[in-house]
């Protein structure tokens, strides 16, 4: 895998972004929403990173509801 690929992860103008930076020789996995709150992905070069994404993403949106 490498990279997790984003569909649309959107809620009442909340949106994800996921860059991939070289943080000490290490490809780590930034989420930014365009609120501005920031998160790393753990396990994004697996499956596990995928519902890690989901599972930061449903608690960032249950905050702002």
């Amino acid at each position: 895998m490498g990279k997790i690929i984003l569909t649309g992860l959107t809620h009442k103008g909340h949106t994800f972004k996921l860059s991939y930076p070289i943080i000490n020789s290490q490809k780590k996995c930034i989420a930014r929403c365009s609120c501005g709150y920031e998160t790393e992905i753990l396990y994004f070069d697996t499956f596990g990173g995928v519902k890690y994404l989901q599972l930061k993403w449903e608690k960032h949106i249950k905050g702002i509801n």
